[in-house]
């Protein structure tokens, strides 16, 4: 069923130019409703308060979730479920694939509305930087789900993980699948159990839209190769053995809960995996050819960069704290999170420094870091300067113009210096829709193959 119909469903995706806005896609919502094979539920409320909305659409025996934006940062998945639902209404032959999928078109609302500012020019890093927001890790709806292990203890539950973990804990699903983005990475998955027969169908899917797969895991150092683009799903569990062994110290900073993955997969049982796709492109090589460059020296000068632009951030809050109540508070308080977790990390770079060897970094290994600490600053720096502007339209003395314009000069110099190293252009939304929808499709594919 799934076969017949897959070049279809990809070629009709269309050329989108932009993210859609939240209130678009509610838009796109509402015209779901004249549907009667299109069930609308409220599954609990967002951090805001507001309703969160699961659409479940086909009768089928195997039963899917799939979550649009999962994180603050992360739009695509609101226009790859959209465009799902819309094309399976369209086309009633296919009977939803034969199977029955639940739908949550956007998950993390009051941060997709914060990120708004840079959806209609995603290729301009700058105008991301001043429009950028994230959660900080243990605000996140990916890492606040209840865990316990060993001495460890999390029960701080974001909203949107409690309803998603009630979703989970009624429906069941055969099949768990966050939409997330990898930024400036090449593409690859996040499985949580081999499944051998998707390898090969996926890479002819990247191969054929031109999105190579990953050959280093850009995430942790505990990663685990399925195959090549392939990774081993990790929780925190993974997290605790692993600082238990080699970085105990990290454990009593550690701030965050399971992961859905790895909730679901401790209490459910089924089949969960990502497919992270990039939304800017490096013309650089990222791979792992060696350098002529040391890895203890490239991890010297990262810890030096970041060192620097800590300090830089914390002597400007400390300038502007006289005019913090005039800020945006949601905004100030994720920043103070930020650059307080990045000076704890600071603190633990030496013992990566310490166990790492003295040789030559790959390319990827040059990219991450190097360039990507780059872009990390500036993503920070941007977000002081949301609170800067924020003052500025609060605050009528000059002074807040002034902290605005010196981080608009901080923020040009280090974009130009970005471009100029890093070559990014941005990825078509065509192309990455049809890669995250195609996965989805094959996988489920298998999935009801192999039972």
């Amino acid at each position: 069923m799934i076969s017949r119909h897959f070049n279809s469903i990809l070629s009709d995706v269309p050329k989108y130019h932009r993210f859609l806005k939240i209130k678009e896609i509610e838009e796109v919502l509402e015209t779901f409703k004249k549907h009667s094979v299109v069930e609308e539920k409220i599954i609990g409320k967002t951090a805001e308060n507001k309703p969160l909305k699961m659409f479940t659409l086909g009768s089928g025996q195997k039963t899917a979730l799939i979550i649009g934006v999962p994180h603050s940062d992360e739009p695509l998945g609101s226009l790859v479920t959209t465009y799902f639902i819309t094309w399976m209404l369209n086309h009633p032959e296919v009977n939803f694939f034969g199977w029955r999928w639940l739908i949550i078109p956007i998950l993390e609302q009051r941060g997709m509305r914060l990120n708004e500012g840079w959806f209609s020019n995603h290729g301009s890093l700058i105008q991301t930087a001043k429009s950028y927001f994230r959660e900080p890790t243990e605000n996140q709806y990916e890492w606040t789900f209840p865990f316990e292990y060993k001495n460890y203890k999390w029960l701080h539950p974001r909203p949107e993980s409690k309803a998603v973990k009630e979703v989970l804990k009624n429906e069941k699903p055969d099949l768990l699948c966050n939409l997330h983005h990898c930024g400036f990475y090449n593409t690859y998955f996040y499985f949580s159990k081999k499944l051998p027969k998707a390898y090969s169908e996926l890479r002819k899917l990247s191969n054929i839209l031109g999105m190579p797969l990953s050959t280093s895991n850009p995430d942790v150092p505990f990663g685990k190769v399925l195959s090549p683009g392939f990774y081993q799903m990790y929780g925190l569990k993974d997290y605790v053995d692993y600082y238990k062994k080699y970085e105990p110290e990290k454990l009593l900073t550690m701030k965050r809960g399971a992961s859905s993955d790895e909730w679901y997969q401790d209490k459910i049982g089924g089949f969960s995996f990502n497919c992270e796709v990039p939304i800017l492109k490096s013309l650089i090589k990222i791979d792992n050819n060696l350098t002529d460059f040391n890895i203890l020296d490239l991890l010297k000068q990262r810890k030096q960069k970041r060192n620097n632009i800590i300090q830089y951030c914390i002597k400007f809050l400390t300038e502007i704290e006289p005019f913090f109540s005039f800020s945006d508070p949601l905004i100030l308080n994720s920043v103070l999170k930020h650059v307080a977790n990045a000076k704890i990390a600071l603190e633990f770079s030496d013992l990566t420094i310490q166990s790492s060897e003295n040789r030559k970094a790959t390319n990827f290994e040059f990219y991450e870091n190097d360039l990507m600490v780059d872009v990390e600053d500036l993503l920070l720096i941007g977000q002081l300067w949301r609170i800067a502007d924020s003052i500025r339209h609060n605050q009528t003395k000059l002074v807040a113009k002034k902290f605005v314009s010196r981080l608009d000069k901080k923020l040009i110099t280090l974009n130009k210096k970005i471009i100029q190293r890093g070559g990014f252009v941005p990825l078509s939304l065509q192309k990455l829709i049809r890669m995250q929808l195609g996965s989805i499709l094959i996988i489920a594919d298998v999935l009801s193959t192999n039972s």
